[in-house]
């Protein structure tokens, strides 16, 4: 049998952000590890934009989080599974 994963995406307005997980909540959770670098990695630089840049927890409020299903070693057509 073969191994299911799915992937999240969160499209900001200059960034898109993914992670990847064996179900929605682990590739919610690593999508939203990544955002939370990102917001660290600008903070250590422009300290004065914390207001504007949402924390992990809140971000699905400005931008939604899409999931895709995929399968392991898988062949597919943009989302669409073939074989």
């Amino acid at each position: 049998m073969s191994e299911a994963f799915v992937v999240a995406e969160m499209n900001t307005a200059n960034y898109i952000f993914k992670g990847v997980g064996l179900d929605r909540a682990a590739a919610r959770a690593a999508l939203l590890k990544a955002w939370s670098a990102h917001r660290s990695d600008l903070l250590a630089q422009f300290p004065e934009r914390s207001a504007t840049l949402p924390e992990a927890d809140n971000m699905e409020a400005h931008f939604p989080i899409y999931y895709f299903d995929f399968v392991l070693d898988g062949g597919y057509r943009d989302r669409d599974w073939l074989i």
